[in-house]
């Protein structure tokens, strides 16, 4: 089978395509033929390096869909989609015409989404959930302010908020962003360029702060984040900028307001702890309550598969780059 394999970190310039032996399955093993797989930003960071714990050599590649060829009768030719924090870095990835994984770690395919949308949207969704369902526990009725709410996770975060009952509010940069913003669900927009993030806040919670907070930039906004924290309100934070990764904050404004602080990082989630939660993520994209927004996607066959990792590097496309396979 033809792979995307790197034996040494750098740019993508280190990936080479390599035909490997067919692979041969352990009992409880599947073998899924690869249709889709996008390339995510975290796919790049581990063949440059900036990813901890990657064994080489190496074939990258979270997200995936495709069809169940070999391995348990009863799920042999089901479409499936899949993602984890273990492919691509301790086991062999997506960006392969084939993909070796546990029968626990493959979940049916939503109806409603084509190849191209199930194999580029696990990394996303599957974050945003483990941020506001498993993290920060969302009740319907609570106030959920998404800081980056035209992004991968902040517009899935934004869709899960809005289908569990929760009111949105979402920040963006441009006055152009407004439009997807408001599409993606967001009930209150809040232009950082136009407006002061605390004051908009309080302005649309009657003073009293957002319950939930998912911060998708990190660095200087954690602070402002926190001050307009309801009373037991969570704030979660997902990255940090590059060479800002340290924060401070007034730890007696922090206490009193009996504030939550969570980390959550979705490569603590091996591929079948994602297929639960891809699982319950179905029903959402069945009804439409959950769906991508980006419609521009430059798709690639595997053959030219370190141009679409130049390209998606280089930060020249917009929206999704996708891996597809004849």
């Amino acid at each position: 089978m033809l792979a995307l394999r790197f034996d040494r970190f750098g740019p993508p310039s280190v990936l080479q395509l390599q035909e490997l032996p067919h692979p041969v399955l352990k009992p409880d093993e599947v073998l899924v033929k690869i249709h889709a797989a996008s390339i995510n930003p975290s796919d790049v960071k581990n063949v440059s390096g900036n990813m901890e714990h990657t064994t080489l050599p190496r074939t990258p590649g979270r997200d995936f869909a495709g069809v169940v060829v070999e391995g348990s009768e009863s799920i042999v030719g089901t479409e499936v989609w899949g993602t984890g924090g273990d492919i691509g870095f301790i086991r062999d990835g997506s960006h392969a015409e084939y993909i070796v994984l546990p029968k626990s770690a493959v979940c049916p395919k939503p109806r409603a989404l084509s190849m191209e949308e199930a194999g580029s949207v696990g990394v996303t969704y599957v974050t945003a959930w483990l941020c506001l369902i498993d993290a920060a526990q969302l009740s319907a009725g609570e106030t959920v302010l998404v800081i980056g709410a035209t992004g991968g996770v902040g517009s899935a975060a934004v869709q899960i908020a809005k289908w569990k009952g929760g009111r949105t509010l979402g920040t963006i940069r441009r006055e152009s962003d407004r439009e997807l913003a408001q599409t993606a669900g967001v009930d209150v927009v809040i232009n950082l360029a136009e407006q002061n993030l605390k004051e908009a806040v309080l302005a649309a919670t009657e003073g009293k702060g957002a319950n939930i907070i998912l911060d998708t930039v990190g660095g200087q906004m954690v602070e402002t984040c926190l001050q307009v924290l309801s009373q037991k309100g969570r704030l979660l934070e997902i990255s940090a900028p590059p060479g800002n990764s340290r924060v401070s904050f007034d730890l007696r404004d922090f206490y009193h307001n009996q504030a939550r602080l969570f980390g959550v990082d979705s490569r603590t989630l091996d591929a079948t702890a994602c297929a639960s939660i891809l699982e319950a993520l179905t029903p959402g994209f069945e009804s439409n309550a959950l769906r991508l927004l980006t419609s521009s996607v430059e798709t690639y066959l595997l053959q030219d598969g370190i141009k679409a990792y130049e390209r998606f590097q280089a930060h020249t496309v917009k929206g999704r780059v996708v891996l597809v396979f004849n």
